[in-house]
């Protein structure tokens, strides 16, 4: 009984910060809110995310408890698919975890459409597993396989690749983890997007988005085909650490895909696009890519 009402009043907290946040333009009750309560390890069920959506969260997680008070932990990422997507594309989402982008992708490319989402570690697909037959989203699939540059079997994935954290962050998953203090979590079998899209007899690709800690310049090596051949939009996250763990340099990365033909934008706030310049590379950025000549509209 003490725990339902606990969970009832952070609901009603919640419920009370998304109101005081006033769409989204002043995010500092819930800001403070998720702060506040950073320690609790309760085990929410929302109904309410993305517009409509049943997840479960566990508030002993960043970004579960960011999702809780903030309504998305990638608050930029979807205001930009939101730009981009439409009815009917077809989206691919390598380190899906719980499913944030892939269900926010499945609702805007509806029935029609299709998302491919890769989640190697089995408890995450598990989780991202039940979110899609919970809310009836039949257009994703899962695939539980690691994307890289070769195919191999039983590798060992990660906790994390080194980075320090002061909370669970299931997000960090890493292929890159192995030295001092790394912890092993499962093991994987890792393929390249280009075999495994070909496998599904995937026709197109329209967006593709990569999080996968260290993997994403393997991976978008290992898709070089349908990247020449399909030209998809990209959303993929630039950390020097994790690139650094991997052995490659941001840098390579960018002059991969600008030999591709791609143009480099980084995500701003709302999804907002400003070109990438060699001044504004930080340590840490999300970057939207497109060919040359190709508008958002």
């Amino acid at each position: 009984m003490v725990e339902k009402l606990f969970l009832c009043f952070l609901k009603f907290l919640r419920n009370s910060g998304n109101l005081l946040s006033l769409g989204g333009r002043f995010t500092l009750p819930q800001s403070l809110l998720r702060r506040l309560f950073r320690y609790s390890d309760a085990n929410v069920c929302i109904d309410d995310f993305d517009g409509g959506l049943k997840v479960w969260l566990s508030l002993s997680e960043h970004m579960q408890r960011r999702i809780f008070w903030m309504g998305y932990y990638s608050n930029d990422i979807v205001g930009l698919i939101d730009c981009l997507l439409k009815p009917g594309m077809v989206v691919v989402d390598v380190g899906a975890n719980i499913g944030e982008i892939s269900m926010v992708a499945a609702r805007r490319v509806g029935a029609s459409g299709k998302v491919v989402s890769f989640e190697p570690v089995t408890a995450i697909a598990d989780q991202l597993t039940e979110h899609i037959k919970t809310n009836n989203l039949s257009q994703i699939m899962v695939v539980r396989k690691a994307l890289g540059q070769i195919a191999r079997e039983h590798m060992p994935i990660y906790s994390s690749c080194g980075q320090n954290v002061s909370d669970e962050n299931h997000g960090l998953a890493s292929l890159y983890g192995e030295g001092q203090g790394s912890c092993v979590i499962d093991y994987v079998t890792m393929t390249t997007l280009d075999s495994a899209l070909s496998e599904l007899a995937i026709d197109r690709i329209d967006l593709l988005k990569i999080d996968i800690e260290g993997g994403e310049l393997p991976c978008l090596k290992g898709a070089e085909q349908l990247l020449r051949r399909w030209h998809p939009m990209i959303i993929v996250e630039v950390q020097d650490f994790s690139a650094k763990k991997a052995g490659w340099s941001v840098d390579e990365l960018f002059s991969y895909l600008q030999g591709l033909g791609y143009e480099l934008f980084v995500i701003g706030r709302k999804g907002r696009l400003h070109r990438l310049r060699a001044e504004d590379v930080t340590e840490f950025q999300n970057v939207f890519c497109r060919v040359s000549g190709e508008t958002v509209e």
